[in-house]
C-alpha cells in the first residue's frame, strides 16, 4: 500500500515536525535577544551619552561637534558588542535546536515507520515478534508500549480470523462448489445432467455460519436437495449445519426408489431428533428438503420451518411464490410432540419444462444498505411521522432492505432479456438509479443467480467522491465478470481495479465503498431442461 498523498507531501516537502520544533526554539530565542536588548541599547546609550556630554564638555572644553563624534562611535561599538552576543546566542540556540528536536523527533520517526510497517502488511499475523523499542521514559515510550500492545492485538485477531478462515473452506466442502487450481472452493457450482440444470453460488458474510445446500444424483432420475439455514451465526450454527449435512448425506447414500424411499420425511425426523436431544438454547435449524424426479418433473417437498419456495413459471412468465405446509424447525420440539401437531408432511409439486426451482436463504431479500445525505454521512429516514411507511421502508429508519419485491423484479427482467432499474432510497450519489441490461441473457438458471447477485453487489456499493485508493470493496471476479457485460454505470463504479493476493478469485474495486454484508448469500437453482444448446 501506498503512503497517503498527505504523508508524500510531508516527506517529499521536507517540512516535519523537527523543522517546526527549530524554528520555533529559534523564534523564541531571537524574541528574548530583541526583548533584552533593545531596551539595554537605548538605556546605556542614554547614559553614556549624558556622561560623556558631561564629563567632556565641562573637564576638557572639546567642542560639541567632537563630543558627538566620541558618542556615535561609542554607540556603534556597542551596537556591534549587542550583535555579536547576540549572533552567538542565536548560533547556539540554532544548534540546539536542531539536537533538541532531533532527540524528540527520533522515537517519533520510529514509531511512524513502525506503524507503516503495520498499516502495509496485508497479512497482520505476519507481525508476530515485531515491536517497537522506545529507551526513553516519556510519554512516547508509553505510545510506544500501546503501540505493541495494539499490533500484538492485531496479530491475535489475524490468527483468530485465519482460524475462522479454516473453518469456512472446510464449511464449503460440503457444498458443491467449483474448485480452484489448488483444490480450495470456488463461490459458484454447477452440474448439468439429462433434465436438469444445477446453479448454486455461496458468498459467506464474516466467518463461518450455518447456511448449506446441496444436491446429490441417486439413481440418475430423482436428486435429493436441500437448503438449510442454522439459526445464529458463528461455530454453534456452523456445527448444526454440519450435522445436518452428514445426515443428509449419510440418509440418501441407502435410498432406494422405492414406495419406502418416497418418505423423506424420515430423514427430517431423524435430524429434529439429533438436534434436541443436544439441547442447545435457542439453537435450531430451518430447511427445506425435496426429492427431485427429472423424468417427470415430480418433486416431492419435506421442510422444517421453512415453508416458501419460489418457482419461475416459464408459461406465466413470473416468479411465483409457493408455501408448503407450516412444521417447526429441527431443533426446537421432540418428535413426539411434532407428530401430535400434524407432523412433518411431504408435497408434491410437478414443475413444467423451462421452469426454474430456485432456493434461497434471506441472506439475498434481507441485504441492506445505510441511508445518506449530501456529505455521506449516516442518516435516519425523515420523511413522514415516525413508524409511517415510506415507499419499501419506515421513517426512523436507518436502512433498507433488498428486498423480496426487488428479488422478484430482477428475476423477472433476467429471464424477460429486459433492463432493471434500481433505486436507492435517500441515496446522495449524482449517478442516481443504477441500471442492468439483461436483453443478452440466455434465460440459464447461472444468468438468474449471478443476476441477483450482482445486483445485490451494487445495492450495497456507493460512490463516495473522497473515496481513493486506500477505499477498497472485495469482489468476486465471477461477480466482476458478469457486472462488466450488464451494468451500465461499470466505469463510473468499477473501474479502478486491485489484485487481491490472498486469493485469486477475488479481486478489489477501488476508489468506492460499501455497506458491510449483512448475512450470507445462499442460492440454488435447479432448471427443468427444454432441450436449449446452450441452457445451463
Amino acid at each position: 500500500m501506498k503512503k497517503n498523498k498527505k504523508t508524500a507531501q510531508i516527506h517529499k516537502r521536507g517540512i516535519g515536525l523537527r523543522y517546526k520544533l527549530a524554528a520555533f526554539s529559534i523564534a523564541l530565542v531571537l524574541s528574548v535577544i530583541i526583548m533584552i536588548s533593545t531596551p539595554m541599547y537605548i538605556l546605556m546609550t542614554g547614559t553614556m551619552r549624558k556622561t560623556l556630554m558631561d564629563g567632556l564638555y565641562e573637564h576638557s572644553g572639546i567642542s560639541l561637534d567632537s563630543i558627538m563624534d566620541v558618542i556615535n562611535h561609542e554607540q556603534a561599538r556597542l551596537l556591534l558588542i549587542i550583535g555579536i552576543f547576540a549572533f552567538a546566542a542565536l548560533l547556539v540556540a540554532t544548534i540546539g535546536a536542531l539536537i533538541f528536536s532531533s532527540l524528540i523527533i527520533r522515537p517519533i520517526q520510529k514509531l511512524v515507520s513502525h506503524i507503516e510497517v503495520i498499516r502495509d502488511t496485508e497479512d497482520k499475523a505476519k507481525l508476530a515478534g515485531i515491536n517497537i523499542n522506545i529507551s526513553s521514559r516519556d510519554e512516547i515510550a508509553v505510545l510506544g508500549g500501546t503501540i505493541n500492545d495494539m499490533t500484538h492485538g492485531l496479530v491475535k485477531a489475524a490468527i483468530a480470523a485465519s482460524d475462522l478462515s479454516i473453518g469456512k473452506e472446510i464449511q464449503k466442502k460440503f457444498i458443491p462448489l467449483e474448485l480452484d487450481s489448488h483444490g480450495n472452493k470456488l463461490t459458484s457450482g454447477f452440474k448439468k445432467t439429462p433434465n436438469l440444470n444445477f446453479f448454486g453460488y455461496y458468498e459467506g458474510a464474516k466467518g463461518v455460519s450455518g447456511d448449506y445446500f446441496d444436491y446429490r444424483d441417486l439413481d440418475g432420475r430423482y436428486f435429493a436437495i436441500i437448503k438449510c439455514d442454522a439459526a445464529g451465526k458463528g461455530i454453534p450454527a456452523a456445527l448444526i449445519m454440519i450435522q445436518v449435512a452428514t445426515m443428509f448425506l449419510n440418509y440418501f447414500k441407502q435410498w432406494k426408489p422405492n414406495k419406502n424411499g418416497m418418505h423423506i420425511e424420515k430423514v427430517v425426523y431423524q435430524i429434529n431428533e439429533f438436534i434436541e436431544t443436544l439441547a442447545f438454547k435457542e439453537r435450531f435449524a430451518a430447511f427445506t428438503l425435496c426429492l427431485y424426479d427429472s423424468v417427470t418433473g415430480a418433486v416431492r417437498f419435506c421442510n422444517a420451518g421453512d415453508n416458501v419456495i419460489h418457482l419461475y413459471d416459464a408459461s406465466e412468465g413470473r416468479l411465483k411464490k409457493i408455501t408448503l405446509p407450516e412444521a417447526p424447525a429441527a431443533g426446537i420440539l421432540p418428535n413426539y410432540m411434532i407428530e401430535s401437531a400434524g407432523g412433518y408432511k411431504v408435497q408434491t409439486i410437478t414443475i413444467d419444462r423451462g421452469d426454474i426451482l430456485l432456493l434461497y436463504t434471506d441472506g439475498i431479500e434481507e441485504s441492506k444498505r445505510k441511508f445518506r445525505r449530501e456529505d455521506f454521512r449516516e442518516i435516519l429516514c425523515m420523511e413522514g411521522d415516525l413508524d409511517e411507511p415510506h415507499g419499501n421502508h419506515l421513517c426512523g429508519q436507518a436502512d433498507e432492505e433488498m428486498g423480496s419485491e426487488r428479488v422478484e423484479a430482477i428475476i423477472n427482467a433476467v429471464m424477460a432479456r429486459k433492463v432493471y432499474t434500481l433505486q436507492k432510497y435517500h441515496n446522495p450519489e449524482d449517478s442516481g438509479d443504477l441500471q442492468f441490461d439483461f436483453t443478452s441473457c440466455e434465460g440459464r438458471v447461472e444468468d438468474v443467480i449471478m443476476a441477483l447477485v450482482s445486483v445485490e453487489k451494487m445495492f450495497r456499493c456507493y460512490k463516495n467522491p473522497n473515496a481513493g485508493e486506500d477505499s477498497r470493496v472485495l469482489v468476486d471476479k465471477k461477480v466482476d465478470e458478469f457486472l462488466k457485460k450488464h451494468f451500465l454505470q461499470y466505469e463510473h463504479y468499477c473501474l479502478h481495479t486491485k489484485e487481491y493476493p490472498e486469493n485469486p478469485a477475488y479481486m478489489y474495486y477501488t476508489h468506492v465503498k460499501e455497506d458491510e454484508q449483512y448475512d450470507d448469500l445462499t442460492i440454488l437453482g435447479i432448471k427443468r431442461k427444454q432441450g436449449e444448446k446452450n441452457d445451463i
